[in-house]
């Protein structure tokens, strides 16, 4: 009897080794798939993020095409300002106008069209000073007004650095201390024209993409059912954009100025249909 309880225990032990193996290797065989199943989901998002792609899903084959076009910047623009600080308002203005006529003068006399030449913007703020008090009550701080700063501030444009640089010498020296360069632009003059032709050549490349990958993936490309077009900034190959400055007419070199090319960029996605 006791010889026969024993083996029934053993034969219990030996079930639930078994049943505890069997189970270890489903788990493991689970954990397997999830990896697989993982794998595949990373190659997936992988491939969504390149620029020609197949979506199984939709049945869209996608190819990017870029254009590029080189533009100078043949259009200079130039915001200068006369700046000018007083007790009393009415002289600091008197300054300003009679400086900045002459710098359109200067602007005039130079070649510059009066429709090149914009005021941008006209001020006077007072210049504040906190000053402390005191008297028999104590301690106390208010805000006084010290001064009167008034500036006019002026955009000129001519397609010729020569011209614009001559300006800036002219300025200087008529103007002097309260002539304020707030900065120099450079920009292309056929920027519409260059935008078309980039298009066109961002289409040519998506165009011969997608013929090139339909002969090597022997794939039939149908109708394009979706669009987009991605526009980026004109890149400058030379930024010359200038900070404002302080002239002094006192020992002023000459200005040197150097406009450089920049580039239109343009992308487009096309999604092809897979007959």
């Amino acid at each position: 009897m006791m010889n026969k309880l024993k083996e029934k225990k053993i034969l219990i032990i030996i079930a639930s080794f078994l049943i505890f193996l069997s189970c270890d290797s489903n788990n493991q065989t689970l954990s397997s798939d999830n990896v697989k199943l993982l794998d595949i989901e990373s190659i997936s998002e992988t491939r969504s993020s390149l620029g020609n792609t197949y979506d199984e899903e939709s049945n869209v084959f996608w190819i990017m095409g870029k254009g590029i076009v080189e533009q100078k910047q043949e259009i200079i623009e130039i915001n200068i300002s006369i700046e000018q600080r007083d007790k009393d308002v009415i002289n600091a203005s008197k300054v300003v106008n009679e400086n900045i006529n002459k710098v359109v003068e200067i602007a005039k006399s130079l070649g510059i069209k009066e429709d090149d030449i914009v005021t941008k913007e006209f001020s006077i703020s007072p210049v504040e000073r906190w000053i402390q008090k005191k008297d028999e009550y104590g301690e106390w701080g208010e805000s006084e007004i010290i001064a009167y700063e008034v500036n006019n501030s002026i955009l000129l444009s001519s397609e010729k650095i020569d011209v614009i640089t001559e300006f800036i010498n002219q300025s200087t020296i008529q103007t002097g201390n309260t002539l304020r360069i707030n900065n120099i632009n450079f920009s292309a003059k056929d920027q519409k024209e260059n935008k078309i032709e980039s298009r066109e050549k961002a289409i040519e490349d998506a165009l011969y993409k997608a013929s090139f990958y339909e002969k090597r993936l022997e794939i039939k490309l149908g109708d394009i059912i979706h669009f987009q077009e991605l526009s980026g900034p004109s890149v400058s190959q030379n930024d010359k954009s200038m900070p404002m400055m302080r002239m002094a007419a006192e020992a002023m070199p000459s200005a040197s100025i150097y406009a450089g090319d920049s580039e239109i960029i343009t992308e487009i996605y096309l999604g092809f249909k897979i007959d």
